[in-house]
């Protein structure tokens, strides 16, 4: 589309293109071409007719001045004088004047035609006695020094290119004044167009009053020859109600207007004529034209292949930022691409170029927007495919954050840290025994319905269901970088609603569950395992191994829940932590720590906040071999939390432990409880 879209529009400039070339212009004023001021311009302004030499002639009968400015442009060895005033009167028109009122300017017109060019449009022609004057009699054409004034402006309203000729629709070329100048001064021809490239504003084209070149003229013609020796001089109106164009250095600090002096001969440049105007006399767009040819500042479109690669080139900048980033950072890199482009052609104007910049921005945003609407397809399409793939073993929460981001979601496994919860429903046996299967079903699915309910209110994944017991992990497949914090709260929630629920069911004489819980945390490899048609997402590793072993350690030790030691090393900032003993489990040759979960320090009372450091100092005396202090401690410590409401077991147990360890002393003590079976 961008393609087709840079062939078909060619090189018209419409206003987006318009509004960017002319900014690119006030950027800066380097240009191609020698430079120099080949042009002037005479002005026909409000202070020349107000002066006391003009004042009181209309301009209708201005021939004997004209005769005397041509004369003396003529004596001052100009190329060439161009007239931007539609001479289509006569004084002989008027009785009341001598007949021969204008002879001295048709003389003038006739004694310098070669280097004269008077201007006409299409709708007025010059008078009769003017195109006499100026006839070329080894010429049965038109007469060369009358050319055509008209200007056509681009389609946004502004003079940006001036043509050698006007075609007509029977497919004639008429001359344009500025081109007719150029052959009068044996310039080079006129492209078609010149694209004005003004290096500042047009009225600083060198510019004097008439009145004041009339002076000097009399009063000292080599200022004259100083000023216009060598230049094409145009002589046109600057009045603020005549004859204004729209013009490309409208964004171009204008030069300050300067009024003209009175009196003796001085010709000081004039500035702007206008302050407030924002549009330029039409004189100068002539003057410029023919300027742009003298200097060599000639700007000429892109070829063809570059305007293509560089619509083709930001549409797949557009279409990249559209499917690869966010939305607001694809705004801002078009938006800096567009830039990228003004740039592009305000740096290619300095070297003769003009890159229409409308197709390749547009481009870019359309581009960006069809990425997007794309990538909305295809996101929409990922999201029910892998809510499909996942819906049959993952919480509606997690299948809803996996279709948001689907790099989280990998076949095949990947190593990752996370948390692993093995949660078992104490007296599943005792109640198979007592009840239907059917009424065992549906209470057991009860007790898991709550262990589910407190996983996913963490994040966490229920990976599987063992029987009575559940599998469920953190940190997979969704990140999450407080897994071990997500696990201990589901944990402890687990807990309590289950003993709650067994409370109220021991009320009612119905049968219930209590649980106990093992956690652990550490680096394991997560992903889909499984066959084709039939496969489930889990983790595999030591640390899911040791969690396995840590679901039964409670019931050792008379608590609920049991975490490893990586899993205390993360939450014990928050949380409170019993060490309650070095273990070593089956299939494991080290032994390690392992702790109670008591609660987050948020909530639990000032009783359960003592309580790690009352047990750790009757473990410090059990690992020193010191069990008759040991035993003293715990029992002092179980007896003072039996009738509280933390009514913890631990202590209670490891002074059992430590009377028969008094028994029967261990030959070797490295205070290690090895744990010989699952």
């Amino acid at each position: 589309m961008a393609l087709v879209a840079s062939l078909a529009s060619g090189t018209t400039i419409n206003w987006v293109d318009g509004l960017f070339y002319d900014l690119s212009l006030a950027t800066h004023g380097v240009r191609p071409g020698t430079g120099g001021e080949p042009v002037a311009v005479i002005a026909m302004d409000r202070g020349s007719l107000d002066s006391e030499e003009l004042a009181a002639t209309p301009r209708v009968l201005f021939g004997p001045f004209w005769a005397k400015l041509i004369d003396g442009l003529a004596e001052a060895q100009v190329k060439a004088i161009g007239f931007d005033i539609i001479f289509s009167y006569s004084a002989n028109r008027f009785p009341a004047l001598d007949a021969q009122y204008d002879r001295g300017f048709y003389d003038a017109l006739a004694r310098h035609h070669d280097r004269l060019v008077l201007a006409r449009s299409a709708r007025q022609p010059v008078a009769a006695p003017v195109e006499a004057a100026v006839y070329d009699l080894d010429s049965n054409d038109e007469p060369a020094a009358i050319a055509f004034a008209e200007l056509i402006v681009d389609s946004d309203g502004v003079q940006r290119r001036v043509s050698p000729y006007l075609h007509t629709s029977d497919g004639q070329l008429l001359p344009t004044l500025s081109a007719a100048l150029l052959a009068r001064a044996h310039t080079p021809a006129m492209p078609d167009p010149v694209l004005l490239a003004p290096a500042a504003a047009l009225e600083t084209i060198p510019t004097y009053r008439l009145i004041d070149v009339m002076r000097c003229l009399d009063q000292r013609p080599a200022a004259i020859a100083e000023a216009f020796s060598g230049k094409i001089v145009l002589i046109g109106s600057n009045l603020p109600e005549e004859d204004r164009k729209r013009t490309p250095d409208r964004f171009m600090e204008q030069p300050p207007v300067r009024l003209g002096e009175s009196g003796e001969c001085h010709l000081g440049r004039l500035g702007a004529s206008h302050a407030e105007g924002g549009t330029t006399p039409g004189v100068f767009v002539h003057a410029a034209a023919v300027q742009s040819v003298m200097t060599g500042n000639l700007i000429r479109p892109v070829p063809l292949i570059g305007r293509a690669s560089a619509a083709v080139l930001a549409s797949l900048g557009g279409s990249l930022l559209g499917f690869a980033v966010a939305p607001w950072l694809a705004v801002l890199g078009v938006t800096a691409l567009a830039a990228a482009c003004f740039a592009l052609a305000a740096v290619l104007l300095a070297f003769g170029f003009w890159l229409p910049i409308a197709v390749p921005a547009v481009a870019a945003i359309v581009s960006m927007v069809l990425a997007y609407l794309v990538r909305f397809l295809i996101e929409e399409r990922r999201r029910h495919r892998v809510q499909h793939a996942f819906s049959h073993y993952l919480a509606p929460s997690i299948v809803d954050r996996l279709a948001e981001s689907e790099a989280e979601l990998r076949l095949g496994g990947e190593r990752r840290e996370i948390t692993v919860m093995f949660a078992d429903l104490s007296g599943f046996t005792a109640l198979s025994t007592r009840l239907p299967p059917e009424e065992l079903m549906a209470v057991t699915n009860t007790y898991h319905a709550m262990m589910v309910e407190a996983v996913e209110a963490t994040g966490g994944y229920v990976n599987q269901f063992l029987g009575d017991a559940v599998m469920a992990i953190w940190g997979a497949p969704l990140a999450d970088p407080d897994h071990a914090a997500s696990a201990a709260r589901a944990a402890l929630r687990i807990v309590e609603k289950i003993m709650q629920a067994k409370a109220e069911a021991d009320a009612r004489g119905v049968a219930g569950y209590a649980v106990k819980i093992g956690i652990n945390t550490g680096p394991t490899v997560v992903g889909n395992v499984g066959a084709p048609k039939r496969y489930n997402y889990t983790a595999v590793g030591e640390t899911v191994n040791i969690a396995a072993r840590l679901e039964s350690v409670p019931e050792d030790y008379g608590c609920r829940i049991v975490v490893g030691p990586a899993t205390a090393a993360a939450i014990a900032d928050r949380f409170v932590l019993c060490e309650l003993d070095w273990i070593k489990v089956k299939g494991k040759d080290e032994a390690f720590s392992i702790f109670q979960l008591i609660g987050e320090q948020s909530t639990v009372d000032t009783a359960e906040i003592r309580y790690p450091e009352q047990y750790r100092a009757g473990l410090e005396r059990y690992r020193a071999g010191d069990f008759t202090g040991a035993e003293d401690i715990w029992r002092r410590q179980a007896k003072q939390f039996a009738a509280g409401a933390v009514a913890h077991s631990p202590p209670l147990i490891m002074a059992r432990r430590c009377a028969d360890l008094k028994s029967a002393p261990p030959a070797v003590w490295d205070g290690v409880f090895v744990k010989t079976s699952k």
